[in-house]
């Protein structure tokens, strides 16, 4: 095998500690754990290590969820899509309930598959609990593994049993990606959007805000690009009145931000934006991310024939950021979507952009010709010579006789001047004041 990782699918019930078995794998707190059954919903991505063997961990929802409801359907036929796509499949089960029901139906599946398996008895936590592992092998899955993944014991025999069942497999080639955070408020359709470009289910949809409860990784190739999508639960307005699961989705979400290279800002079209999407882009802006804006059920906006209001409403809460590029789709009809990832490409590379320090010294000797700067205590500002200091976001440092004359409107003055000039077109762009030494002011 080449060009991939093996893949490793990690199944069972809810709350038997798939998600504490994924962290303790990948040595990060990844997944969200809580003692809430079904806070894993969708499939979830991440890479371990074992012995110079790296793989992919799939960490899945549980079965049996709600047995009644749309979500036990959904969440099993999502932890079967990774379980077909796999390589290997860990079964996990939990000590101190012992043989169940869900746990005999989800072994007849797994042995009619023909992808290896490993059964792990979880939540041994001391040595007065491991005579009942033998009773887990009614469930015909060969000999359980005994392991505790909230303290990491047995971990080390279950990964030399684990590794025995990957193929064997040459590093992949390293790729450059674009990685892209798809947040907003919840109901927006991000999720009906990771769907459409992934081109496939890979996250659930369904009306009930809140599906989403951690963030999905999913990689992307188009027209020869590679992204990594970074699907995310909803951003809630406040703390107060909200779960703990759901707060630390919202936690999970602005680490995804500062994650990725390029966040898109899915707006409602059918309740038009608000003032939650405005500091939604804010602290998009504050983190330093590129940014697109797209505006989600476009089709309906149509239907109801608001587009002229819409489009109003949405210039008139996003005019302190007109830099920011505006994409009109509908994740339910697909039209739109294509444009998406070359938008998102257009705006990586504004992001990265590099203007030549002689170009922005030029553009200094013209711009105070525009605009006389500012003067205090009648001591009047003086631009020596502008540098570009860094990137993603591009941040230019301008070498002054005394910083502290610079005043906010004047620097907001130089902001649009440098935008009108040279683009960062959905980009943040930093500018800074330093008051220069002797010998960088001659």
């Amino acid at each position: 095998m080449k060009g991939r990782l093996p893949v490793v699918a990690i199944m069972g019930r809810a709350n038997v500690g798939k998600s504490t078995l994924l962290n303790r794998l990948s040595t990060q707190m990844t997944a969200i754990v809580d003692p809430t059954p079904g806070v894993t919903r969708d499939r979830k991505y991440v890479t371990a290590k074992w012995r110079d063997r790296q793989f992919v961990l799939a960490d899945t929802g549980g079965v049996g969820i709600d047995s009644e409801g749309w979500l036990s359907r959904d969440v099993e036929r999502q932890a079967f899509f990774a379980a077909e796509e796999a390589d290997a499949v860990v079964m996990v089960v939990d000590v101190k309930t012992g043989v169940t029901e869900d746990d005999e139906w989800l072994a007849r599946r797994l042995k009619r598959m023909r992808t290896g398996s490993l059964l792990v008895v979880n939540k041994v936590d001391h040595a007065d609990l491991e005579p009942e592992v033998s009773r887990f092998y009614a469930l015909g899955l060969g000999d359980p593994i005994a392991i505790s993944a909230e303290h990491g014991l047995g971990t080390g025999d279950f990964l030399d049993r684990l590794i025995e069942l990957l193929p064997a497999t040459e590093a992949p080639e390293e790729v450059q990606e674009i990685a892209v955070a798809i947040v907003g408020r919840p109901n927006s359709g991000k999720s009906s959007i990771l769907n459409r470009l992934a081109d496939e289910e890979r996250a659930l949809v369904h009306e009930q805000p809140h599906t989403t409860r951690d963030t999905i990784d999913t990689v992307v190739e188009f027209e020869g690009k590679t992204y990594r999508i970074l699907d995310t639960a909803g951003i809630r307005r406040k703390r107060t009145g909200i779960s703990d699961v759901e707060y630390y989705s919202s936690l999970r979400t602005f680490r995804a931000i500062d994650e990725a290279d390029v966040v898109v800002l899915v707006v409602d079209g059918g309740e038009g934006p608000t003032e939650h999407d405005q500091r939604i882009a804010r602290m998009i802006d504050s983190r330093g991310r590129a940014e697109l804006v797209l505006l989600n059920k476009w089709d309906l906006v149509e239907k109801a024939q608001k587009t002229d209001d819409v489009l109003e409403a949405i210039s008139h809460k996003f005019r302190f950021a007109p830099h920011l590029p505006l994409l009109r789709a509908s994740a339910l009809t697909g039209k739109g979507i294509e444009k998406v990832l070359p938008l998102v490409e257009q705006v990586y590379e504004q992001w990265n952009r590099r203007i030549a320090t002689p170009a922005l010294n030029e553009f200094i000797s013209r711009v105070k010709l525009v605009k006389s700067p500012p003067s205090k205590g009648g001591r009047q500002l003086k631009m020596y010579y502008a540098t570009q200091a860094g990137v993603a976001p591009p941040t230019v440092v301008i070498f002054v006789n005394d910083a502290g004359i610079v005043k906010t409107d004047y620097r907001r003055f130089l902001i649009r001047q440098l935008r009108e000039e040279y683009g960062f077109w959905g980009s943040p762009l930093r500018v800074h004041f330093r008051t220069a030494s002797g010998k960088e002011a001659r």
